[in-house]
C-alpha cells in the first residue's frame, strides 16, 4: 500500500437511483477535479457533575453526515453535466440536432420533486484503498469565468448519506476502469465570440442586437436541503429533505460605465431575461458543442457597483437575483425557472 498523487488518483461520478445504494463507477464515469470531503462528525459526551472527575473519561462518535466540495473545469462531457442534471432534477433523452451527426442536445430543467436521482462519488485514497460516498445530492452549483479567454470553473456542494472506507462496490480495481466518453474531454472555454444577450423580460427573444459585452460572470444556484437523523429501525441516514426555496444569483462584470442605463433599470425595478451561450468544436458535420444558460427572469435588486478607485477607467459590476417567471418569456420555451442546454455527443439522458 502506498500513497498516490492527486493527478494519479482515479475518481468517478455515476447516477444512482436509490438513496443509500452505491453503484459501481466505470466507463464514461471519470471525474477530474478537486475533491474536498468533510465527514461532519458529531461528538457525544456525558454529564460529569457529581462524578468527582477532573477530565472526561469517555466520549463517542455521534452522527456522520458527510459533505463533499467539488471544483473542476466545466466540460461538455466530463460528468460536470451529470452533476448539474442531478441538481436541477430533469434531463430527458436528448434530441439529435443534425440527423446522423451525433450532435445531441440535452435540456436540463428544474424538477420541483427533490432528487429524482442521486450520484455515487468515489475516489482512490491510496494505492490499495478508496473512499466512497454511496449516494449524494447536489445542494448547490456554480459556474464562473476564470478569464476571457479562459475555462469555466464548475463548483458543486454534495450532501452524502455516508462514507465507506472499505467499499466492495468501488474498489481500486473498479475505479481503474473509469474513463471519459470522449477520451480527453473538451473543456468549456469562453472566448471573445461567445454570447451574453439580455433584454427586458417581456420583450422579444434575445438576439444579436441584445449583445452586452461583459468581462466575466458568476452564476450561483442553491437548493437547500438537509439530512434529519431518525430512529427508524434500520441503519443509514434517511434521504435529505428541502429546507428552503431554490435560490440563485448572476453576477456580471463590465469594463467601464458608459451610461446610466443599468442604474435606470435598477431604479425602475425592470425585470430582465438573459442568455449566456458558449460554443466549442463542431460535432461531425453538425452543430458545435455548446453550453447555454437561460435566465427567464432576473432583477437587479442591489444597485450597480461603481467606484472611482483607479486613475484609469473604472469597472462596473452587477448582481442579479434570479426569479421564477410567471410565464415563459418569448424565446425561452424550456422553463419559467433558470435552465440549461448542453450539446455534446451523448445520446442518452444525463440521468440514465
Amino acid at each position: 500500500m502506498a500513497s498516490i498523487s492527486g493527478a494519479q488518483t482515479k475518481a468517478g461520478v455515476k447516477i444512482a437511483s436509490t438513496w443509500g445504494t452505491a453503484v459501481a463507477c466505470g466507463a464514461g464515469n471519470s471525474f477530474a477535479g478537486e475533491i474536498s470531503p468533510s465527514f461532519n462528525v458529531s461528538e457525544i459526551t456525558s454529564r460529569q457533575i457529581g462524578s468527582g472527575a477532573y477530565m472526561l473519561s469517555t466520549a463517542t462518535r455521534g452522527s456522520v453526515i458527510p459533505t463533499v466540495s467539488l471544483t473542476a473545469d466545466l466540460g461538455y462531457r466530463n460528468n460536470c453535466d451529470v452533476l448539474l442534471a442531478q441538481f436541477m432534477g430533469t434531463s430527458a433523452a436528448p434530441t439529435e440536432v443534425t440527423v446522423g451527426e451525433g450532435d445531441y442536445k440535452h435540456v436540463i430543467t428544474f424538477n420541483s420533486t427533490l432528487n429524482a436521482k442521486y450520484v455515487t462519488l468515489a475516489f482512490e485514497s491510496s494505492s490499495a484503498t478508496t473512499m466512497e460516498f454511496p449516494t449524494c445530492a447536489v445542494q448547490s452549483i456554480g459556474i464562473a469565468t476564470t478569464g476571457v479567454p479562459g475555462y469555466l470553473d464548475f463548483t458543486a456542494e454534495l450532501l452524502a448519506n455516508a462514507v465507506e472506507l472499505s467499499s466492495s462496490t468501488n474498489t481500486n480495481a473498479t475505479l481503474a476502469n473509469c474513463t471519459f466518453t470522449e477520451g480527453v474531454p473538451e473543456l468549456v472555454a469562453v472566448d471573445l465570440v461567445d454570447k451574453y444577450q439580455t433584454n427586458a423580460e417581456g420583450g422579444a427573444a434575445v438576439g444579436s442586437g441584445d449583445q452586452y459585452s461583459i468581462t466575466g460572470f458568476n452564476l450561483a444556484l442553491n437548493r437547500p436541503q438537509e439530512i434529519i437523523p431518525e430512529i427508524k429501525g434500520s441503519a443509514g441516514n434517511s434521504a435529505p429533505i428541502a429546507t428552503d426555496l431554490l435560490d440563485g444569483t448572476l453576477s456580471i462584470d463590465v469594463k467601464e460605465l458608459a451610461d446610466h442605463a443599468y442604474y435606470t433599470i435598477w431604479s425602475a425595478e425592470t425585470a430582465r431575461k438573459a442568455l449566456i451561450q458558449i460554443e466549442g468544436t463542431q460535432i461531425g458535420a453538425g452543430t458545435n458543442k455548446s453550453v447555454s444558460i437561460y435566465i427567464p427572469r432576473m432583477l437587479l435588486v442591489t444597485e450597480p457597483q461603481y467606484a472611482l478607485t483607479d486613475q484609469g477607467t473604472n469597472t462596473l459590476s452587477m448582481e442579479f437575483r434570479l426569479l421564477k417567471a410567471a410565464t415563459t418569456p418569448t424565446g425561452m420555451t424550456g422553463s419559467t425557472y433558470p435552465y440549461f442546454e448542453i450539446v455534446n455527443g451523448l445520446s442518452t439522458s444525463l440521468l440514465a
